[in-house]
C-alpha cells in the first residue's frame, strides 16, 4: 500500500523551490541558514518541502514533524525523529559517545543519573551532533508544522538558530499562519526569529487561475473546460489541497459545490463504506501517525476487514503509509474528520486509545506512551487515569529535561487533584510534595515568582499560621513531614533569594530548624544560608555560617555542600586584603571538588568568584586569564551557550577596562545564550557599555531595549537592573537629556533594598551620579532652575560615598578606588581639592593599566588644571587622553577631550604614535600595545581590520577567519571589503602583497 501523490504535477512553486535550493548553496558555502515557510493550511508547504528534499544537493536531508497533542504532546517530538534518522545514517554518535542525547534516544546508551545542567548539555550535544553530521556535504533539517510544537521543541529550535553559525546546516521550518491565534506562543517568537541574520521567510501565496488549471489537468490527465476551471478556482481560492479535493468529483459541472473547506475535504470520504470511515475516525484521533497494531486494538476489527478498509482509504488518497504507520494525506483532512465526530464518538474513541495504550502499545517507547495516554485519558474524561498518566508523563518529561512539558503535566495533576478523591494514593505522593515538585521545575525554568507561589501554597496547606510567634512547635511532627516542610521552605527561600526579595533568609532559617539534628540535608541548607548572607553583604554572618556548613558537610560526606561553603568562605576571606591568599586557595579547592563530583554550576561559581577576587585585587590580567580558562571549561562540558556568559562578560569587562573595545565586542559575539536569559542580559549590558564609550548612542539604546526584553523587570530580581539603570543615567547624559539623567539618578539614590548596602553594587553608581552632579552644576551657572536638583543629587551622592566608605578597606581596592576618586573630584566644589582627587585617580588608573578610567581621569585633571591656571599640566593631560582615546576607539571619551580642549582654548594635535600604558593590572592576553604593523601604509586600518589582513596573508578563507575571531562570516566580509578599499586593491592576493611589502608577516 504505497502512497501516491494526488497531484502528479508540481505547479506554481518553481521560484520558491529555487529560493530554497539557493539557500542550501549559501549554507554549504558560507554559514548556516534557516527559512520559515509560512502560509495557510493546504497551500502547499509540505509538497514544496517534498519536492525540495528530492532535488536538494545537500549531503543529508532529514525531516521531523510536530504532533497535535496540545499540552499532552511528546517533548522534542520532531527532533527525536531527526536525531534517530541521523544516528542510523552516521557513525558520529557512536564515536562521540553522547551523554544527554540518550534521554531522547534510549537506544544510544544508558541515561545519565544526574540532571545537573543536563538540559544545557543536551542542547549543546545536539548542536555539536548537527555540526558533525553536516560534514562534508551539508545537512538540511526539515521541521514541519511548527504551530503544533511543544515548548521544549521551540526552545531547542531557537538555540540552534542562534548558535549554528558557520556550520553548513540548513533549517527549513513550516508553519500555518492561519493557526496563530492571538495567544499563540509563535506570535511572540516569530518576530524574534526573523530578526536573526541567518533566518529568512518564505510566504506561500495561493495559486493563480492558470496554475490551478495546470494542477487540475495534472490530476485528471487532461485539460478542464474553462467553466470548470473557473468554478474550481473560485471555490478553492487557489488552495492546492482544495483543488485536489474538488477533483474527487467525477463531473464538476453537475456536482454540488461544498459549502466550505470542511465539507470540501469530507467529500473524499463519501465513496468509502461505513467501516472505512470508522477506521478513519480512529486514525484522526491517534496523533501524527498510528501504528497498525494500535489501530487494530482500537478498532477491534478482524484483520481482513481492517486491511480492506485501510486499502480503500489509501486508494481514495485520504491516508498514506509511513513505514508501519498510517497518516492522513494532509493534516486538514484529519481535522475535518475530527470535527465531524459526535461528542459521544469522540469520548469513546479516546477511551479506546487510553485502554490500548495502558495495555501496552508495541513500538511506542515509555515516554511517548505516557504522554499519549495522558492526552487520551484526559480527553475521555477518565480523570483518575488521566491524573496517574499525567504524573508518569511529568516524570518522563523531567527525565528528558523537557522542563516546560514537565510543568504542564504537574499542573494538570494539580488541576485534577480535587476531582480524584484518592489522588495521593494513585500518584504515591502527597499534594504538598507535588507542589514542591512544581516549585522546583518552575525555578529551573527561570520563573522564581511561580516557584514561590507553589511553595507558599503547600506551606499554607500544611501550616496555615507558620511561622508565627505563637506557633506551637514542630517536634511532634513525624520526620517525613518535617523533611517535606524543610524542602518547601528551602525551595521558597532559594526562589526568594533569586528575586532579591525579603523573607529568603527567614525561610532558610526555618528550614534548618525543621530538619532533624543529624539529617544529611542540613549541610545543604546551611551552605545556602551562608551564600545568601554573602549576596546581601553580611560578610561576618556569611563566614560564620559557611564554617558551620563546611564542618557539617565534611562530617556527613556532602561534597557539593562542602564546595558551596568553601566558595562562600573563600570569597569573604578574599575581601580581606591581608588574608587574600588563603581565600584564593579555598576557591581553587572548591573548583577542584566540584569538578571531581561533576557539579559544573558549583565549579563555575568558584571560578567566577576567583576571577572577581583577582579583579578586585588589581590583577586584571590574571582575572581575564582565569575567566578565559572558565570559558574553555564550559566549552569542554558542553555548557558554553548556557553558561559561557558567566565568563564572557568577565573577559569582556576586563578588556573594556584595558581599552580593548573591539576585542571585547568580539568576545561578546562569540557566545550566544539562548538558554540563559540572565547571561544574555549581562552580555547586552556590556555591549551597551561599549557602544556608549564609542559614542554610538542608537546602538547603545538598542542594546538597553533588548536587555529589558530579555529580562523583564516584572519577573526578575531588582538587583539585576542596578548596573543597567546606572548605564541609562550615562546614556541620558550622552544624549543631552539632563532632566532625565537627574531623575534617574535620584531614583537610584532613593531606592531602599538589601542590595543598596552592598559595596560591589554601590561602586556602579558612583561615577554616573557624580557626572550628573557636575553637569547640573554647570547648567546651574546659566539657569538657576538647576540649582535645587544639583543640590539634591549631590546630597544623595555624599550619602552614597559614606555608605561605600563604610566597608573600610574594600573601598580602596584598585578600580573602585579610582572610581571613588573620580566621584569625589566631580563632587568637590573646591578646585584645589578636586585637583588632588583627579591626581589620585590618574595615579591609580595608570598603576593598574586601566585605560578607560585613565582617559576619564586625565580629561578631568586637564579641565581642573586649566581652571587653576596649570596650563602645561592641562595640555599634557589632554594630549595623552586624546592619544589613548584614539587607540581605544573610544569616540565618546574623545569627544569629551575635545570639549575640554575647546573650552580651555587648548589645541590638541591628533596622535602620531602609540601610547604604551603598563601597570600591575596588565598581563598576558591583556596586553594593550598595538602591533608594529599598524604603521605606514596600514595605519588607516582599524585593529580588527589589521587582524583580518594578517589572516588574509596566511591564506585564510572567510569561514576560517570567522571561526578564529569568533565573529560572523558577514562581518568578516565587511572587514575584507574595507581592507581592500583602504589599501586600494581589488582582490585578496593584492592585499596580501601590500601587507608583506609594508612589513606584515
Amino acid at each position: 500500500m504505497e502512497r501516491r501523490d494526488p497531484s502528479p504535477v508540481f505547479v506554481g512553486r518553481n521560484a520558491e523551490l529555487k529560493e530554497l535550493l539557493d539557500d542550501a548553496d549559501l549554507a554549504r558555502r558560507e554559514a548556516s541558514t534557516a527559512v520559515l515557510i509560512t502560509g495557510e493550511a493546504g497551500v502547499g508547504k509540505s509538497r514544496l518541502l517534498r519536492e525540495y528534499a528530492e532535488r536538494a544537493a545537500m549531503g543529508r536531508v532529514v525531516t521531523g514533524g510536530c504532533l497535535e497533542l496540545g499540552v499532552g504532546g511528546v517533548p522534542f517530538a520532531p527532533f527525536i525523529t531527526v536525531l534517530r534518522l541521523l544516528a542510523r545514517e552516521t557513525g558520529v554518535v557512536g564515536e562521540r559517545r553522547p551523554r544527554e542525547m540518550t534521554r531522547l534516544l534510549p537506544e544510544l546508551g544508558n541515561v545519565p543519573d544526574s540532571a545537573d545542567e543536563g538540559r544545557a548539555r543536551l542542547f549543546e550535544e545536539i548542536l555539536t551532533f548537527f555540526e558533525a553530521a553536516a560534514e562534508p556535504g551539508g545537512l538540511t533539517v526539515i521541521l514541519e508544522d511548527l504551530h503544533w510544537a511543544d515548548t521544549s521543541t521551540r526552545d531547542l529550535l531557537v538555540f540552534l538558530l542562534r548558535n549554528l553559525h558557520t556550520a553548513p546546516v540548513q533549517l527549513l521550518i513550516s508553519l500555518r499562519t492561519d493557526d496563530l491565534h492571538r495567544g499563540h506562543p509563535l506570535r511572540r517568537l516569530l518576530p524574534e526569529l526573523e530578526r536573526l541574520p541567518s533566518v529568512g521567510r518564505l510566504d506561500l501565496a495561493p495559486l493563480n487561475r492558470d496554475e490551478v488549471a495546470r494542477q487540475a489537468a495534472g490530476i485528471r490527465g487532461e485539460d478542464l473546460p474553462a467553466d470548470d476551471v473557473n468554478l474550481v478556482y473560485e471555490r478553492s481560492g487557489g488552495n492546492p489541497l482544495f483543488v485536489e479535493s474538488f477533483m474527487e468529483y467525477g463531473d464538476l459541472a453537475t456536482a454540488p459545490v461544498p459549502e466550505g473547506p470542511r465539507e470540501l475535504l469530507l467529500g473524499a470520504l463519501r465513496p468509502l463504506d461505513d467501516t472505512a470511515r470508522s477506521v478513519l475516525k480512529s486514525v484522526s484521533l491517534g496523533g501524527e501517525q498510528v501504528s497498525h497494531e494500535l489501530l487494530a486494538t482500537v478498532t477491534g476489527l478482524p484483520s481482513d476487514e481492517l486491511d480492506s478498509a485501510l486499502r480503500a482509504a489509501i486508494d481514495a488518497n485520504v491516508l498514506r503509509t509511513s513505514g508501519e504507520h498510517y497518516v492522513f494525506r494532509h493534516a486538514l483532512l484529519a481535522e475535518a474528520v475530527q470535527e465531524d465526530l459526535l461528542p459521544g464518538e469522540r469520548v469513546r474513541l479516546h477511551r479506546r486509545f487510553a485502554d490500548a495504550l495502558e495495555a501496552g502499545a508495541p513500538g511506542l517507547g515509555a515516554r511517548t506512551a505516557a504522554a499519549r495516554l495522558a492526552h487520551h485519558a484526559y480527553a475521555a474524561h477518565d480523570l483518575p487515569r488521566a491524573l496517574e498518566a499525567a504524573w508518569r508523563a511529568a516524570r518522563h518529561a523531567r527525565g528528558a529535561l523537557a522542563h516546560p512539558e514537565a510543568l504542564d503535566m504537574v499542573e494538570r495533576v494539580l488541576e485534577l487533584w480535587e476531582q480524584v478523591p484518592d489522588a495521593a494514593e494513585r500518584v504515591g505522593t502527597p499534594h504538598a510534595r507535588v507542589l514542591w515538585r512544581a516549585s522546583l521545575i518552575a525555578r529551573a525554568l527561570g520563573r522564581p515568582l511561580r516557584a514561590i507561589e507553589y511553595a507558599t501554597e503547600a506551606l499554607d496547606q500544611r501550616l496555615p499560621s507558620f511561622p508565627t510567634a505563637d506557633f506551637p512547635g514542630y517536634d511532634h511532627l513525624p520526620e517525613q513531614d518535617r523533611v517535606l516542610l524543610a524542602d518547601l521552605l528551602h525551595a521558597r527561600g532559594e526562589a526568594r533569594r533569586e528575586m532579591a526579595g525579603d523573607g529568603g533568609l527567614e525561610d532558610l532559617a526555618w528550614a534548618l530548624d525543621m530538619l532533624p539534628e543529624k539529617h544529611q540535608g542540613r549541610a545543604k541548607v546551611m551552605a545556602t544560608i551562608a551564600s545568601t548572607h554573602l549576596m546581601r553583604g553580611h560578610d561576618d554572618d556569611a563566614a560564620r555560617g559557611a564554617r558551620r556548613a563546611l564542618d557539617l558537610a565534611r562530617a556527613v560526606g556532602d561534597r557539593r555542600s562542602e564546595a558551596d561553603a568553601l566558595i562562600t568562605l573563600g570569597t569573604v576571606i578574599g575581601h580581606d586584603r591581608t588574608a587574600g591568599t588563603k581565600g584564593r586557595g579555598m576557591l581553587e579547592e572548591a573548583a577542584r571538588i566540584a569538578r571531581e563530583i561533576e557539579r559544573p554550576l558549583v565549579e563555575f561559581r568558584a571560578v567566577v568568584n576567583l576571577g572577581a577576587f583577582l579583579k578586585y585585587s588589581g590583577r586584571f590580567g590574571e582575572a581575564v586569564q582565569v575567566w578565559r580558562a572558565g570559558l574553555e571549561r564550559a566549552r569542554q562540558l558542553g555548557l558554553l551557550r548556557a553558561h559561557g556568559a558567566l565568563f564572557v562578560v568577565g573577559v569582556a569587562d576586563g578588556l573594556i577596562l584595558f581599552g580593548r573595545l573591539e576585542d571585547a565586542r568580539a568576545i561578546l559575539r562569540s557566545v550566544s545564550t539562548a538558554e540563559n536569559p540572565l547571561g544574555r542580559a549581562r552580555m547586552l549590558a556590556s555591549e551597551a557599555d561599549i557602544h556608549l564609550l564609542q559614542g554610538s548612542l542608537p546602538a547603545a539604546r538598542e542594546a538597553v531595549d533588548e536587555y529589558y526584553r530579555v529580562l523583564p523587570e516584572r519577573t526578575s530580581a531588582p538587583v539585576q537592573f542596578v548596573g543597567m539603570r546606572a548605564l541609562q543615567v550615562e546614556l541620558a547624559l550622552a544624549a543631552g537629556n539632563l532632566d532625565e539623567a537627574a531623575e534617574r539618578a535620584l531614583s537610584l539614590l532613593h531606592e531602599e533594598r538589601p542590595w543598596t548596602r552592598r559595596w560591589i553594587w554601590l561602586a556602579h553608581l558612583l561615577v554616573p551620579i557624580a557626572k550628573v552632579v557636575a553637569r547640573l552644576r554647570r547648567e546651574a551657572r546659566r539657569d538657576t532652575a538647576y540649582v535645587e536638583p544639583a543640590d539634591a543629587v549631590a546630597c544623595g551622592l555624599r550619602r552614597l560615598i559614606r555608605l561605600f566608605e563604610r566597608d573600610g578597606d574594600r573601598a580602596h581596592w584598585p578600580i573602585e578606588g579610582v572610581m571613588l576618586s573620580i566621584a569625589r573630584a566631580l563632587l568637590a566644589e573646591d578646585p584645589e581639592k578636586a585637583y588632588e582627587y583627579w591626581r589620585t585617580a590618574v595615579a591609580g588608573a595608570r598603576r593598574f593599566a586601566a585605560r578607560i578610567e585613565l582617559i576619564r581621569s586625565l580629561t578631568g585633571l586637564a579641565e581642573c588644571a586649566a581652571r587653576l591656571g596649570h596650563r602645561d599640566t592641562a595640555e599634557q593631560s589632554l594630549a595623552e587622553a586624546r592619544a589613548l582615546a584614539e587607540e581605544c576607539s573610544a569616540g565618546a571619551l574623545l569627544g569629551e577631550v575635545g570639549r575640554v580642549a575647546e573650552e580651555a582654548g587648548i589645541a590638541v594635535a591628533p596622535s602620531t604614535g602609540t601610547t604604551q600604558v603598563t601597570g600591575e593590572g596588565s598581563a598576558g592576553s591583556a596586553s594593550t600595545a598595538p602591533s608594529p604593523a599598524r604603521t605606514g601604509l596600514l595605519a588607516a586600518l582599524t585593529p580588527r581590520e589589521t587582524e583580518v589582513l594578517a589572516m588574509i596573508t596566511r591564506g585564510r578563507t572567510n569561514r576560517e577567519i570567522a571561526n578564529e575571531l569568533m565573529i560572523s562570516i558577514k562581518t568578516v566580509s565587511v572587514h575584507v571589503s574595507n581592507v581592500l578599499a583602504k589599501l586600494g586593491v581589488s582582490n585578496r592576493n593584492a592585499a596580501a602583497v601590500r601587507a608583506r611589502d609594508a612589513g606584515m608577516t
